[in-house]
């Protein structure tokens, strides 16, 4: 199996950010410069009937220059920050690499505007599996969609998070990703991963909308669904949604 995560792609994007934030940063310091010397250096006399359409100009540059040089700010944070890695789906990655053969193409840690965050697809003959990993720990139960946590005394909360929603949004947005760029027709299947074993986590399901597994159970946990064909994609194709998504 060929592991792999877009580093070049990821660190274009970042440097892009960083771009991005130092213009809006020096935007905000133009319309605070602007600001102040209109403040300081009255081009409207008083007495003129838009003396209060200039005051008013004024504090807007003055203003807006603190906004502008915040958003910019957190653009520059988020250039910093931006994740390079995933070390959950990397873990994942070596318990798929036991059974899988150079035909598979795990991406891990994509992260693209037209697909937002996924933590990694495979892509091979049986088509796309998309992957939502998690470190949670607790003993779960799922329904469907939703989600509950049992709490103390065996009492159970439901949960606002709901992997399976998020991984049946990755879903389509990997399906809508490949028909915008004419690769039609492709299978995507979803798995939700817990890499916490029994017992720090369990989970109990019922008529789950999306498979949940450990990291040991995906050869054979998915034996039924993105295993059941094998020869869904020809390798041309496979190798090209791969790219497509690698970016």
């Amino acid at each position: 199996m060929r592991n792999v995560v877009p580093a070049r792609a990821l660190a274009r994007r970042s440097r892009n950010w960083l771009l991005a934030s130092i213009l809006v940063i020096l935007l905000g310091f133009l319309l605070g410069t602007v600001g102040l010397f209109m403040r300081t250096v009255r081009l409207v006399v008083s007495s003129n009937p838009n003396y209060s359409l200039y005051t008013t100009m004024t504090s807007v540059a003055l203003y807006s220059s603190g906004l502008v040089i915040l958003v910019g700010i957190v653009l520059a944070v988020r250039a910093l920050t931006w994740k390079r890695d995933n070390p959950l789906a990397e873990a994942v990655a070596n318990a798929l690499a036991d059974f899988l053969d150079d035909r598979y193409v795990y991406i891990r840690n994509l992260n693209r505007f037209a697909l937002g965050y996924i933590d990694a697809v495979l892509v091979g003959p049986p088509g796309v599996l998309v992957f939502r990993i998690t470190q949670r720990a607790g003993i779960f139960f799922n329904e469907g969609a939703y989600w509950m946590l049992q709490k103390d005394k065996g009492q159970w909360k439901t949960l606002s998070w709901s992997p399976t929603k998020e991984c049946v949004d990755d879903i389509k947005n990997v399906r809508q990703f490949l028909q915008a760029r004419g690769v039609a027709d492709v299978p995507v299947f979803g798995v939700i991963v817990f890499t916490q074993d029994d017992p720090g986590t369990v989970v109990t399901m019922e008529k789950p909308v999306v498979p949940v597994l450990i990291p040991d159970e995906l050869s054979y946990g998915l034996a039924n669904t993105y295993f059941g064909k094998t020869d869904r994609l020809d390798q041309a194709s496979a190798n090209e949604v791969a790219k497509l998504l690698y970016g």
